[in-house]
Formats: structure tokens, sequence, C-alpha cells
């Protein structure tokens, strides 16, 4: 569903890809404002409401001109007493184009105090509310089509439609927008000026299209569907899906930008162990030695960046957050775990006990807690502490032959592979990355491996001496409960496999640490805490990955009984204040009155779905005490789940984990107690397809098809390009048919919206004609051989549910001359 809006002049709606490639060279500009933001003796000249928060990326604007609010009361009631919008801009403290914004928008007294007099401006970061960053998120996404950070989204202010109105409802929403009008494009002023003169001219107008908008995005996040059965047919949609989304050469899925998708090989290891075949081992391996070996992991300092702007694994985007790596220490140890004598272990122990010592290193709090990112740039240059030069290398190592080795294992012999892509006079330098195997290495250099690792940990620690005296990348200080939880449950899995007790000691003080400093008088927990102070009632992901790390926790320290007792505790709290009486859990609590809806959200982020780990937690339960209490809430809250997994496969691979493991434990719960719908009991068979023989004739060798889809009244079919990565396509191929080949041309396909779709989905409804061109090739043995078919794939839905995919067979028989 995408609502665009249409206020007298402004149909305004940003692309915000292409702002920020149009715009590129415009970031080059470090504080083009300083200046005007200083007193002479050096003073702040602004300080805005900001400047009591805890948060990093809020104190990065307490001295900004704009006079920002935080969210809160205070700010509504502001806006409804000035009867004017509210701005909202949402980020985080390491997002790069939050900083650009600011520099040029938000530092610029001019625009500030055009932004002052039309709106109340609320500043969120989005780590401290992710529930507001949902909910704002899908309104950016249904209006833009596409979203990110930051986001920049303009709200009714309370009363605008009447007395009892609360208001936050979203009007007009995109992402990073430059000071100035270009390519067509208004630029922020302007889009400043429209809006608040549509407000006061329009105001009926714009509290229509707030209704409408907040409408969707209610529908958009609240669609989850009857419960109903589960079975292992969804667990192979998601398995296939992955395997055809894997990337042979390179590993990891899809192209670039290549994110390490840690949840991905979670739940294919799952499958791996339940059912072990070379071929699953080989997409799991494969990824992670490719990523071990790259530039995305930090090869000097431990640790992996966010993600891969290449297919490669290369080119980093320099940012670290702590989900990351807690989620990928808690992957490798897992393989070590279970394949222990694999030939890549002592790889995956490496970068275990880099990554764990980067953390207790640079990421932990003096509470014992830990800290959450540390920032991409540096004087506003993108991996700018990172980086080097082959000189910089061999002046750092005085042995001559140390960096002789240095430059050839971490790649940089083979010329530069990096530039800052937002300054075009940066000089080239190298990410380092391992081109090729330790074990390659040591054979070319003739080093046994144990000198060889001897002489990498001497290289790196003059490197990485070298790199301490260098500026250093922002690190956002403040404690998030969920992350600390994923973290405390890497910590404990690695110190386990790995038998070092200082990371499972260090996982035991974390813990301990959030129970001293962020639990609440009545018996919960808070999200956050910075130097001290904790505030803002956890949400259902911090109880979900706080009581993840717990079990961890009771699994390397048994005899602890202690984190167990937590777990049970929690457990019951979290389910207690979000769960939904028809199962699964709400993310918000419910009496959060500054949100317009309550999400029960599925899917799984760069943080995985909360709701598909309280279902793991469940069978952790389960299996450590026997109560059939965990199990019977595992069972009805994936029952609850039961469409979306049937239709989204990978997009909730976690959950899809759970539904695995659920079967395993007790297969006979989940025997189907609610008719399944099947081909065969639909009211109508959904999609007939059918050839007319009669229209194929060879003409010098080709000869041309039409395939004819009648898709029922109350069906549709994907498109062959899918809106979405994860929807299973229509496709027609050829089979049985050595010496021929097969090119198909299908028909533009319909944008339609569904409920069960957060976005307008590319479909086929009706009579549908395929064509198709079959040509015979230079090694054909004769006729078309008599076996010879077309292959047609597609998975039927209704507006509410889909079937399971058929792959139909349509014999290709050929008249006689």
């Amino acid at each position: 569903m995408r609502r665009r809006l249409q206020l007298g002049v402004l149909c305004l709606l940003l692309l915000t890809a292409g702002w920020i490639t149009m715009t590129s060279n415009a970031a080059n500009e470090v504080h083009p404002h300083a200046d005007e933001l200083k007193n002479a003796d050096g003073s702040w000249r602004f300080t805005n409401k900001l400047v009591d928060q805890t948060s990093p990326y809020l104190l990065q604007h307490a001295h900004n001109p704009v006079d920002w609010h935080p969210w809160g009361q205070a700010a509504f009631d502001e806006a409804r007493k000035r009867g004017v919008p509210i701005f909202l801009s949402v980020g985080y403290s390491t997002c790069y184009w939050c900083h650009v914004m600011e520099r040029q928008v938000f530092e610029n007294p001019e625009i500030a105090a055009q932004m002052n007099e039309l709106f109340v401006c609320i500043k969120v970061d989005r780590e401290e509310r992710p529930d507001v960053d949902d909910i704002y998120m899908m309104a950016t996404q249904l209006m833009t089509g596409s979203g990110g950070w930051p986001m920049s989204v303009f709200l009714t202010p309370s009363g605008a439609a009447g007395e009892d109105d609360p208001g936050l409802k979203p009007f007009w929403a995109g992402t990073y927008i430059p000071p100035t009008p270009q390519y067509g494009r208004p630029g922020f002023p302007q889009i400043l000026d429209g809006l608040s003169r549509a407000w006061h001219e329009q105001r009926d107008d714009v509290v229509e299209q707030a209704d409408r908008l907040a409408s969707a995005v209610s529908e958009a996040l609240l669609k989850h569907g009857e419960p109903g059965p589960v079975d292992a047919s969804m667990i192979q949609s998601a398995t296939d899906q992955l395997l055809n989304m894997f990337d042979r050469e390179y590993g990891g899925f899809g192209g670039a930008p290549k994110f390490p998708q840690p949840a991905y090989l979670q739940f294919l290891l799952g499958v791996y162990e339940n059912n072990p075949s070379d071929p699953l081992w080989q997409v799991i391996g494969h990824t992670l030695d490719q990523m071990a070996r790259g530039g995305m992991y930090d090869q000097v300092g431990g640790g992996f960046h966010r993600y891969s702007t290449d297919e490669r694994w290369l080119v980093p985007h320099f940012e670290k957050m702590l989900y990351d790596n807690a989620q990928l220490v808690e992957l490798y140890a897992r393989v070590i775990d279970k394949k222990p004598t694999d030939a890549s272990a002592a790889l995956y122990q490496r970068v275990i006990r880099e990554t764990c010592d980067y953390v207790l290193r640079e990421m932990t709090d003096p509470t014992g807690a830990f800290w959450s990112a540390q920032d991409a740039e540096v004087n506003a240059r993108e991996g700018e502490n990172y980086v080097w030069t082959q000189t910089q290398v061999a002046d750092a190592i005085s042995d001559p032959g140390l960096a002789e080795l240095a430059i050839k294992m971490y790649g940089l012999d083979k010329g530069t592979n990096f530039q800052d892509p937002h300054h075009d006079d940066a000089d080239p330098a190298n990410v380092l990355f391992l081109p090729r195997p330790l074990a390659l290495l040591s054979a070319e250099t003739g080093d046994e491996m144990s000198a060889l690792l001897e002489k990498r940990r001497e290289i790196n620690q003059i490197l990485k001496a070298i790199r301490d005296q260098r500026d250093q990348p922002i690190t956002d200080d403040k404690v998030l409960l969920g992350w600390n939880g994923m973290m405390i449950a890497a910590l404990a899995d690695a110190g386990r496999v790995l038998d070092e007790p200082a990371y499972t000691d260090a996982a035991a003080g974390a813990a301990e640490a959030i129970q001293s400093h962020m639990a609440t008088d009545d018996g919960g927990l808070y999200r956050t805490m910075r130097q001290g102070e904790a505030k803002i009632p956890g949400f259902l992901e911090d109880y979900a990955w706080f009581v993840h790390g717990l079990l961890a926790l009771n699994h390397a320290q048994p005899d602890e009984t202690k984190w167990l007792d937590m777990a049970k505790r929690y457990t019951l709290v979290a389910t207690e204040r979000f769960a939904a009486e028809s199962g699964g859990y709400y993310d918000t609590l419910a009496d959060q009155r500054d949100l317009f809806v309550r999400v029960r959200g599925s899917y799984d982020g760069a943080v995985p779905s909360a709701n598909g780990r309280m279902i793991h937690n469940q069978l952790d339960l389960y299996e450590l005490t026997g109560e059939a209490r965990w199990l019977d809430r595992a069972e009805k809250d994936l029952r609850s789940f039961a469409e979306p997994l049937a239709r989204s496969g990978a997009g909730m691979v976690q959950m899809q984990a759970a539904l695995l493991r659920a079967l395993e434990l007790d297969p006979a719960r989940f025997v189907e107690k609610t008719p399944k719908l099947t081909q065969d009991d639909a009211s109508d068979k959904p999609v007939t397809a059918s050839i007319d023989p009669a229209a194929i004739r060879f003409v010098e060798g080709v000869a041309e098809v039409t395939v004819t889809l009648d898709i029922g009244d109350d069906f549709h079919i994907n498109s062959h390009t899918p809106s979405e990565a994860l929807l299973i396509p229509t496709t027609l191929t050829l089979a049985d048919a050595g010496g021929y080949e097969l090119d198909v041309r299908f028909p533009e396909p319909d944008l339609q919206t569904y409920a069960y779709a957060d976005q307008p989905l590319s479909v086929f409804h009706g009579k549908v004609q395929v064509k198709a061109t079959l040509r015979q090739t230079s090694d054909a043995a004769g006729n078309l051989p008599p076996n010879a078919a077309l292959l047609l794939r597609y998975q039927a839905c209704t507006n509410t549910a889909c079937l399971a995919p058929v792959t139909e067979r349509l014999p290709l028989t050929v008249p006689d001359e």
C-alpha cells in the first residue's frame, strides 16, 4: 500500500536513494556553519532541550540552533498550544547521513529559525525508541516506497481533529533532505514552507491525509491472520528460498550491499543439524570463511563492521554494532560446538577470540555492561581510522621481512581497494583483508602455521598501536538491554566452547550489572542506561534477548541456579506485560499513549524478531525443566503466526528455526488440528494452465509457444518479478528437451495491495498469456524429444492466505507436419 500526499503544490515525495546519490559531493563540507555555532569565547551559542538527555545521538544535537525537544508529553503539549505540526527527525549516533543532514541543515541558523517558527521539532534516537521508529518508518515506506535514516516525518499535533484527538499521525515523510533545491526537487526550506502553508490553508485535507496514512500504517503493522496449523513445509520453503539466494562464489546471500545475516545462518545450521548434508554445510562454511577473511572483519582490531558495500565482503561500511558482533560470535561458537574438527575451526576460534577481546577492550561500560556502537566516520571521513597505504604499513614495521609479510598477508600488494565515496579528493587506500587462507600463505612462505600466527600477532600489535594514535570513531556509550542480552549470550557461548573463563565471567558480570542498575521497582527492567542513569521501560525485545543471555549463562555455568531462576522470572514478566490473547507478543506495553498503534512484530531485521526469540526461550525452558507449560506457550505462539510463517518463509527465519525445534521436541503436538487449505479442496482449482498444441510450429528451428493461465477469481499469483526478494516468483522453464532452449516473455504484471503484505505486490490475476520462443540449438539431435515439457512454477494466494507452491508439467506436443 503506497499513499502519496498531494497538498497544493506539494507533490514532493522524495526518493531517498536519489537524494543521496545526487548530493554526495555536498557532503564534503565539514560543519559549514561551525563558526556560527559558538561565541567568541568558545562557548556554545545555542543550547536546546536535548542537553539533559543521556542518548549520545540526542546529545550530538544539543547545541544545534534548532529548538529540539525529546519525544514526550512536553513537546506534544507545546505543539497543541501553538497549533502547529510536529517535525520528527529519527536517527542514531553512528548514522553517516544523519551526520550529513545535521551539518548541512540542522546547524544552519537560518534554516533552524524557520523550523522553530513553523513547527515543534522532536529528535528521537531509534535505538532508544524502536517502537517510535517502527511506526514512522512504515509511514515513510508507504509514502515513498523506501526508507532509511535520518527519517524526516511531519505529524499532526494533538487536537488537530477535535479536542480528544491525540494527534501524532504522519502526513508527510522522507529521509535525508538537502538544504537547497536540486534536480527539480525542493530543498528542506521549501518543504518546510510548503507543508506549513498546507497546514494553515488546507488543514482538513492534511488531517484527512494523516488519518488515511495512520490507518494504512496500522493495517500494515497489525496483519497476522488467524491462528492455524504449522508444519515442516514452512521450514522447507524458507530453506529453499535461502539456497536460491546463496552467492556460490563469495558466500552470503544476495549481492551488494551484502549483510552478514547471522539469523539466516543460524536457521540453516539448525536444518543441517536435523538432516546433515554436504551441500548445506558448504553454504554455511563458505559464508563463514569468506566473512572472516574479508575486510568487513577488522583484521587488526577484531570485530565485524556493519556490512560490506560490495559482494566480496571486502570494503565495509565501517560502523560497528554490538548486536552484529554478538550474533556473529554466537554463530561461530555454535559451529565450533557442533563441528569442532572442521578444517576452518582454528580460523573461527581466532575470530571469536579477537571479537570478544575487541568488545571487552573497547565496548565495555564501567558497570560491566556493554556499549552500543562505534561510528563509521572520523573527521567526517568514512573509515579514516581503519584504512592503510602500503607505505604506511612499511614505515610502521621496522623489520623489513615482517613488513613484507604484512603487505602480502593483508593484500596491500594487490593495489588500493578503497576511496571514501563521499570525498572525491580522498587518496586511495587499503582495507586490510586476507586474500588467501593463512594455510596457503604458510605454504608459500615456508613458515609453520604456529610461527605465521605469531608473526601475524606481532604485526597486528604494531598496527593497532599506531591506529590507536589516530583520531578515533565516536563510541555510542549507552547500554541497551536487548543488545546486552545478545552479547551476554555470545560471551557465555564463547567461554564455554573455548574453555575461556574470562569470557564467561564477563557475561556474568554484565548480567549482574543489568540486575543491579537497570531493574525497576515493579519487577521489570529498563531499556537503556548511560553513565549510571537508567530510563525507558523495557520493550519485548529487551526481555526476550536478556532472557536469551541468561539461558546461555545457565548453559555455561550450570551450577549457578540463579541464571535459570532469573530467566524464568523475566519470561513470566514479559508474558504478563506483552502477551497477546491469541498468541504471540506485542512489542510495546499496553499503556503507551504516545503510540497510535500497538505492534506485534514477527519479521527479522538486523535484530531478529523478539517474538521469535520468545518462542526459542520457551523451548529452552521446556528442555531445561521438562515443564509442559513452556511448550504449551511455544505451541500457541507458533500457531498464532501460522499465516505469515507460510507466506514469508525466510523473512521469519528465527521463528522458522523455533518451529523446527518444536517439531523435533514433540512432533505429535503439531499434527494438524484444523483443515489445511490445499489445491484439491479449494472451491475451484486456482490456476489452470494450458498450451495450444496446434499453435506450435517450427520454422527453421524456431517455434512460438503460448501458455495460457486462467487464474481463479479469488486468487492471484506472484509475477516473475515479485516486489519482495523472498516471495516465490512465477517461472517457466524447459525440461527433458536436450538441444533446445527457451526464451520466455511474461506480460506486464499489476501492482495490487493485499492485507498480508507490507507494500503493493507485483502479481498476475485473471487470464494471462505467457509467450515463449522455443529454439533448436546447434547440438540438437533431431526432433523435439517426446518427453519434452514446460515446467510452470507458481504460488496461488487469496487476499488473506497462500497455497503451497506448485510446479505443473505441460507436455510439449508438436503437431505432425
